[in-house]
């Protein structure tokens, strides 16, 4: 069973973050992400005062690098809060968050015109209810743009590469923007079609050159650089506004 904890804020980009710091017996520090928050372990006297904000202004540093590397990490340890009149753009497409509480056991969403119609129950907690706003509202995405990305990635393959390709996903993957597997399936994550056409078409880019060359050797950045000379306009653009790009 977990032990007793005191709960420390820092702030990385004006977002709030929660610290959950235990205090224990030991004679290291160890910080780790939980689902929610992050999780630093301190010797017992090392939890207090000057001691404790040192070490805080040190997990904010680390938090950050990490954020960084894995941009999906906002989604967990930050969740977006959806409210009615909220709204939402896909892809250049605008969509009015319309959220309509009800006695109703579940929840549901689709598309009409411009606003994404969401009917869920009102005795429902907080939590529960954002939870299955931002899952409904995942599937009703992924599932209406799909055959859009699928038609880009064809659009794309058949112009440049040439290459013989299985199938497209679209699914929520907060640890990266794309992959290519071995069975030659081109895998996007839902959150490109948060940025721009000129971002997707980069990250389809890099997946259909994996097709070609496998791993992230110089020849794999020459035929990157052949199709899109100016991608690394595109790696900044993520390095930036990526960590604001989730549902």
């Amino acid at each position: 069973m977990a032990g007793k904890y005191s709960t420390e804020h820092i702030y990385i980009n004006d977002r709030q973050i929660d610290v959950r710091v235990y205090l224990e017996f030991r004679n290291s520090i160890r910080y780790s992400i939980g689902k929610k928050y992050i999780i630093v372990r301190l010797p017992h006297g090392a939890g207090f005062g000057p001691l404790l904000q040192r070490e805080l202004q040190k997990v904010q540093k680390w938090v950050a690098a990490r954020l960084k590397e894995s941009p999906g990490l906002w989604a967990q340890l930050v969740p977006r809060i959806y409210v009615h009149g909220e709204i939402l753009k896909v892809m250049g497409d605008t969509y009015y968050l319309d959220i309509e509480r009800t006695v109703r056991k579940n929840i549901t969403a689709k598309i009409v015109g411009d606003k994404i119609v969401i009917k869920c129950p009102s005795n429902a907690k907080i939590k529960a209810q954002q939870d299955g706003i931002r899952g409904v509202i995942i599937k009703l995405i992924n599932k209406a743009y799909l055959p859009v990305i699928t038609h880009r990635v064809h659009q794309i393959n058949d112009r440049f590469f040439h290459e013989p390709l299985e199938n497209v996903f679209l699914k929520y993957n907060t640890t990266n923007w794309g992959s290519c597997s071995s069975q030659r399936n081109i895998n996007l994550s839902s959150r490109l079609l948060l940025t721009n056409r000129d971002v997707i078409d980069y990250v389809i880019v890099h997946e259909l050159s994996h097709l070609k060359v496998m791993d992230h050797s110089p020849a794999f950045w020459k035929i990157v650089k052949q199709v899109m000379p100016d991608y690394e306009r595109c790696e900044d653009w993520l390095d930036t506004y990526g960590s604001d790009c989730h549902f």
